[in-house]
């Protein structure tokens, strides 16, 4: 599985839409859905930091193709 399709299942765990991810980190709609399409490495560091930070993800697990909240991998 790769990093953004495990994104995606995570925003759409706990929000009810891409969306409305986006409205609540205050990114347009379209950088997200161009990041979870092309890719996480293409992203600005500010967006997938906000983007960490609100998942409760750790950024640099990411980067490396896993997702962990603080050292517990998912």
């Amino acid at each position: 599985m790769n990093r953004e399709f495990m994104l995606r299942n995570l925003i759409l765990d706990r929000y009810t839409s891409i969306r409305q991810f986006a409205g609540e980190i205050d990114i347009p709609y379209s950088t997200l859905m161009t990041l979870l399409t092309r890719g996480v490495g293409g992203a600005s560091f500010d967006v997938v930091i906000k983007i960490c930070r609100n998942l409760e993800i750790d950024p640099v697990e990411l980067s490396q193709g896993n997702i962990s909240y603080w050292g517990r991998k998912v």
